[in-house]
């Protein structure tokens, strides 16, 4: 999908952001005005950009945001990590260079998160456009599931993109799990959620499901209907206004992305 508004003026490039989503199957392009007005939107496959992306990305944008999934998550207590640690988890990563282990604080839950980003995107990323800013979606996700969970009960993240879908557990509050499971089918996700529910204890429903990445009324929303209470789509803290009906529905499912602008 291409959308291009009459507002785009490329004497204004200085003054808008481009926020891109990378994923190993779709790329996302959304450029975005200093008032929040989506001004352009790009949806394709990753491996294969038309004509028109091609020319789009060789503008040149000064502030660039783009979201990544990680490629391995490990997780430390932030009272016992210093960066000289990360050799210590060098065997759980797929390379086990510690150079590209990068590690994020997340001050709310007092741990941090130990990571690799896939070398392929994040190279062919940063050719384009070097001093780009790249965030960890694992990062925004928490940060919205956190905001809406309880303190009492279970509330369960499911993000899905790709092939994948991490899920998160918070209970009463407390950080509790996050994992990245391969998901081909609303099947492959019925069996992950179920052994997290056998794993923690928790009867048939939990009390909370948010659902990320998808519709409510997709295959995955009807499927996790089974196991809560209440299933919700998490949506962006950032409101941008969307002009065109199409790609604001296309925007719905890419909830993270907006919130990568608020990350330090």
């Amino acid at each position: 999908m291409n959308f291009i508004s009459v507002d785009f003026h490329l004497h204004y490039l200085a003054n808008y952001t481009l926020y891109v989503q990378s994923d190993f199957i779709n790329n996302h392009l959304v450029v975005v005005s200093e008032d929040n007005e989506v001004l352009a939107y790009f949806r394709y496959d990753s491996l294969q950009p038309n004509s028109e992306v091609i020319k789009f990305l060789s503008y040149p944008f000064s502030n660039v945001i783009i979201g990544l999934p990680h490629q391995g998550l490990v997780w430390v207590p932030q009272e016992v990590f210093t960066p000289p640690d990360k050799i210590l988890f060098t065997p759980y990563f797929i390379d086990e260079n510690p150079d590209l282990i990068l590690f994020k604080e997340v001050d709310s839950l007092d741990v941090v998160g130990l990571y690799q980003l896939d070398q392929v995107i994040l190279h062919r990323w940063r050719k384009v456009f070097p001093a780009a800013k790249f965030v960890p979606n694992f990062e925004i996700l928490i940060d919205q599931v956190k905001s809406q969970s309880n303190t009492e009960g279970e509330v369960l993240g499911v993000h899905i993109y790709d092939n994948k879908a991490d899920l998160l557990l918070f209970i009463n509050g407390e950080f509790k799990l996050y994992n990245t499971f391969e998901v081909a089918t609303a099947d492959d996700l019925s069996y992950f959620v179920i052994s997290v529910l056998k794993n923690f204890g928790i009867s048939w429903k939990m009390g909370k499901i948010l659902l990320s990445g998808a519709s409510q009324d997709s295959e995955w929303g009807i499927r996790l209907v089974n196991y809560c209470d209440e299933i919700l789509v998490l949506e962006s803290k950032t409101n941008w206004s969307v002009s065109n009906e199409e790609v604001k529905q296309e925007l719905k499912m890419l909830n993270l992305l907006p919130d990568t602008g608020s990350c330090e």
